[in-house]
Formats: C-alpha cells, sequence, structure tokens
C-alpha cells in the first residue's frame, strides 16, 4: 500500500505541474498567433458547409456569414441528403444573395467511407477562393470571423488553421462532455507542435477549419483519407505529414456552436471524437482498460488521499491532493479561457470519469461493429 501512494504521489505531482506550464504556454502561443494585424486584402475567400437536415441552425449560420466584415467571400452549402427544409432554405439565401450557391449530394455516391467527407468531396471542388474554411451548419461566425482568420494565416505564412470555438449545450452533463476537447491543451503542447511539426500530435476541430487551397489540392486532401473516424484531426495530419504548415490557434471569439442538443447527443458524439484521436481498436483491449484507470485513478485522486491520511501517510497525503489540484487548476485555467462557465470549468474529475467511460464504451461499439453516427451520417 505504501508503494502504491508512492508512486501515485511521484506521478501527480509530475502530471499536475507538466499540465499546467504546458496549459499556460498554450495560451501564451494562443494569444501570440492570433495577436496579428488585421489583413486589408480581397482575395476570394470560400466557406463550405456540408449540411443535413440543419433546417434549425442554417439561417443563423448564413446570416453570420453575409454579415462577415470581409466580403469577398462565395459560400458553398451542400445538401446532404435532408429530410427537412435544409435545401428550401439554401434555395431562399441563393435568391437573397449572389455570394451563397446551393448543391445536391448525389444520391447513393460513395467517395469515402466518411459520411462528412463524402460530403465535403462533392462540393469543394466548386472551390473558387485561394483559401476556403470548412465549418459546420451549427455554427455563428462573428463579423470579423473572416478577416481575423485570414489575417492569421497570412501573418505566417500558414497553410491549415483550426481552433477551439466557443461551445453551447443547454446542459450541464452535456456541457462536461463537450469539455472533454480540452485535454488536448492541458497535455498537447501546441507550441512544439507547430514549432516542430509533429503530425502525430496535430489537432483540429471540424468545426472550422481555414486551408490554403493549392495546399489542400497538392495534399490530395479529403480523398486521401481513408479509414478515419474524425475527418478534422486526419485533414491537419494529412497536411502536417505533407510538410505543410499547420497551428492550432485560438478562436473563441471568432466562432460559436451549438453542437449538441442534449447529453445524450454530447457523449455519442464526443465518444466519436476520442476514438477518432484514440482509435479503440480490438487489439488493443489492454491498453484501453490502462487507460480508463489511469483516468479513473486520477479523477478520484482526492479520495485517494483521504484514504491516505486514514492510514497515517500525511506526506503521501499532501502530494497526491497537492498534484490533484495541479491538474485540476490547469483544467480550470484552460476552460476559463477558451469560454467554458465556471461550473464545467470546475468539474475536471466528472470529466475524467466521463472520458473512461466514452472510451471504454467506444471500443465495446467498435469490437461488435455498430461504427458511428455523426449527424445522420455513418462515419465508420
Amino acid at each position: 500500500m505504501v508503494l502504491f501512494f508512492e508512486i501515485l504521489s511521484i506521478i501527480l505531482l509530475i502530471l499536475g505541474a507538466y499540465a499546467l506550464v504546458n496549459s499556460i504556454l498554450n495560451i501564451r502561443f494562443f494569444k501570440k498567433k492570433s495577436d496579428v494585424k488585421m489583413y486589408e486584402g480581397d482575395e476570394l475567400i470560400s466557406i463550405v458547409v456540408p449540411a443535413r437536415n440543419e433546417e434549425d441552425n442554417l439561417e443563423a449560420m448564413l446570416e453570420s456569414l453575409l454579415c462577415q466584415t470581409y466580403r469577398n467571400i462565395e459560400i458553398l452549402v451542400l445538401d446532404d441528403q435532408s429530410t427537412d427544409r435544409t435545401w428550401d432554405i439554401i434555395r431562399k439565401f441563393e435568391e437573397r444573395d449572389s455570394r451563397v450557391h446551393g448543391f445536391q449530394s448525389k444520391e447513393g455516391l460513395t467517395l469515402n467511407k466518411n459520411g462528412k467527407i463524402n460530403a465535403l468531396l462533392q462540393v469543394i471542388p466548386y472551390v473558387k477562393g485561394d483559401y476556403f474554411i470548412a465549418t459546420d451548419a451549427d455554427t455563428i461566425h462573428s463579423p470579423d470571423c473572416v478577416r481575423k482568420t485570414i489575417s492569421i494565416m497570412k501573418a505566417d505564412n500558414l497553410d491549415i488553421i483550426s481552433g477551439f470555438p466557443t461551445e453551447f449545450c443547454p446542459r450541464y452533463m452535456g456541457s462536461v462532455f463537450m469539455s472533454a476537447m480540452m485535454l488536448t491543451s492541458v497535455f498537447i503542447p501546441h507550441y512544439l507542435v507547430y514549432k516542430l511539426k509533429l503530425s502525430g500530435a496535430s489537432f483540429a476541430i471540424g468545426q472550422f477549419i481555414m486551408m490554403k487551397t493549392s495546399s489542400y489540392i497538392e495534399t490530395g486532401g479529403y480523398s486521401k483519407i481513408s479509414g478515419t473516424i474524425c475527418d478534422d484531426v486526419g485533414i491537419v495530419r494529412l497536411f502536417v505529414k505533407n510538410g505543410k504548415k499547420y497551428a492550432f490557434v485560438s478562436i473563441t471569439d471568432a466562432v460559436r456552436c451549438n453542437m449538441y442538443g442534449s447529453t445524450k447527443d454530447s457523449f455519442h458524439g464526443i465518444e466519436r471524437s476520442i476514438a477518432g484521436v484514440f482509435p479503440p481498436r480490438p487489439a488493443y483491449i489492454l491498453l484501453a482498460v490502462i487507460l480508463a484507470t489511469v483516468l479513473l485513478v486520477m479523477a478520484l485522486a482526492p479520495l485517494s488521499a483521504v484514504f491516505a491520511w486514514a492510514h497515517g501517510y500525511d506526506l503521501y497525503a499532501a502530494s497526491i491532493l497537492s498534484g490533484w489540484l495541479l491538474l485540476a487548476y490547469a483544467w480550470y485555467y484552460t476552460s476559463r479561457r477558451t469560454n467554458w462557465s465556471r461550473a464545467v470549468s470546475l468539474s475536471f474529475s466528472i470529466m475524467l470519469i466521463a472520458v473512461a467511460i466514452m472510451y471504454i464504451h467506444g471500443l465495446a461499439v467498435e469490437i461488435f461493429g455498430k461504427g458511428f453516427v455523426w449527424k445522420g451520417r455513418f462515419v465508420k
């Protein structure tokens, strides 16, 4: 038992110190990359929107794009086999503004097994801009969103960028599930990924990815991604593997998203994302169990500290609790600076338990061959 407390205290102190330092350096890196002079050019920028049954979101999203201070844009919206009013809304905006162009996906056409990639591959060939943005129909873009992001691209001659939008979910637990994405900023050193071009640690959020069109063509784009659950992570890693310049930046003030309307949808959506970043292969069952166990031990560290105190191991108890507090504060610091509520930012242990459950459940989904579904699209 003494050995367990000793090992746990050392691991948590090391992890906690790393997480806090890494979080601070990431936030500074995001700020530096985003603090640029506004671009004054006017080259054409395309915005690609795959929409499947998005009648509740599409109008507000298109309104936000038409209000951009950067005027030279084209908006390409694909109706991906919708059964609601999505196509009618697209047509209405086409008639209202010549910058909006609607397309309908071809039934039975399979360019990729991932449904969203299949949709993107049908509309991206129509892109005319030197740069294009791939975004989702449930996003809202601030008036300076396009100008701000093209400024970031131009300032550092980047080929692709992504970042965390401000996320909304009407349910507390749904928000906690969604906040699991922030683990990437707590533990991934984005400043080093940028400097060293580490493809395996590159990360993106599919709600907003901006790419240089020529670089997309050179890499082969989404047509080169197969067998991937997450189109966003797949495309950015393809770019980096091909020597393209990438950065994960701050876009919380430029884009907001109401990605999930319920706790259940949030659980399954984030589960899919976790499975995309850390594929739950049947051959990795032992590794999956170990990873889930580590998450649970981190989440329940305060209880371990209490248990250590009860047995007279005061030093170990203090070390365990100190390590957990460092981790929890790193999480809080990062979450608050990406616009998560205080309640969600204080839910570190609850989030870790949720991630462990989602990962194990994702493994079960993989083993039993059900596959993952994203907004009605089969993704694996």
